[in-house]
């Protein structure tokens, strides 16, 4: 299969999975609370450590000279984004607590009132993380088929919580049912339009410079991971609410090392 058409593959299951999320939210009964924390953590720990342990030291390497820019501007991306675009859009505080949870690990609706507006907001900041899902996919195929493994991996672990969220919002700010479940499907096509671009930007006949930009893409979408992962869905278990959170960050981290033994034992791993 070639790394286009896996590309696009993939990252139309991933953008299904966004669905499932939205769709999950909309009949709240059918998970509850404490699922989709630990789900979360389970993510968290994933993401983490396939950011720390196969995309940083490849975008620090001596071949990626830019790497460590690339990683800086996709991290301040989505800081800048979350700040101003959904810095309003987090669930009212608990009364005992004063706490806030963030737009992508909101999980119960019900239980916060914010404007549409608000909600626009947070559905656009999302919209521009799933853009760097895609892009995460198709670069990391361009580039080798373990790195586009790993990437699918990491994205598909934290699209359920994020479709969850974007619905929850939605329903948090008044929205239909109907909208609700819209807003985590259009989460999953920008994912793919993610994609699409990256192939675009990356289809070059000149090998050299196609690795090149493969690598840069790479570096930025790991950048908002990093970001991501440890700003906003470690936080989301750091409360004390439910210590098998804990646990699942670190069954996450375990398996993120599981997967990267399975791709080498398959015969997908670049390295050496």
């Amino acid at each position: 299969m070639s790394a286009l058409l896996a590309s696009l593959i993939l990252a139309f299951l991933a953008g299904l999975a966004d669905l499932a999320g939205g769709l999950v939210t909309v009949r709240r009964r059918a998970m509850s609370r404490t699922t989709i924390l630990l789900l979360t953590g389970l993510a968290a720990g994933f993401i983490v450590a396939a950011a720390l342990l196969d995309r940083v030291p490849e975008a620090m390497s001596e071949h990626n000279p830019w790497g460590p820019w690339w990683l800086l501007v996709g991290f301040l991306a989505i800081y800048l984004v979350e700040n101003f675009f959904t810095g309003h859009a987090h669930d009212a505080p608990h009364e005992d607590s004063g706490s806030h949870q963030h737009a992508l690990v909101s999980h119960q609706p019900e239980e916060c009132l914010i404007s549409p507006a608000a909600s626009t907001a947070a559905l656009l900041g999302l919209l521009l993380h799933t853009l760097f899902d895609g892009v995460a996919i198709a670069a990391g195929f361009m580039a080798s088929p373990h790195t586009g493994a790993v990437m699918f991996l990491a994205v598909m672990f934290h699209k359920f919580p994020e479709g969850f969220s974007v619905a929850a919002l939605m329903l948090s700010a008044g929205r239909s049912p109907t909208f609700a479940v819209a807003a985590s499907g259009m989460l999953g096509v920008s994912t793919v339009i993610g994609a699409v671009l990256a192939l675009a930007v990356t289809h070059v006949q000149d090998t050299h410079m196609q690795q090149s930009w493969a690598q840069a893409l790479l570096s930025l979408a790991t950048g908002t991971f990093l970001y991501i992962g440890c700003s906003d869905m470690i936080p989301a278990t750091n409360r004390g609410e439910n210590r098998a959170a804990v646990g699942m960050v670190l069954l996450g981290v375990a398996l993120f090392v599981l997967s990267s033994w399975a791709l080498l034992t398959a015969g997908l791993s670049h390295r050496h």
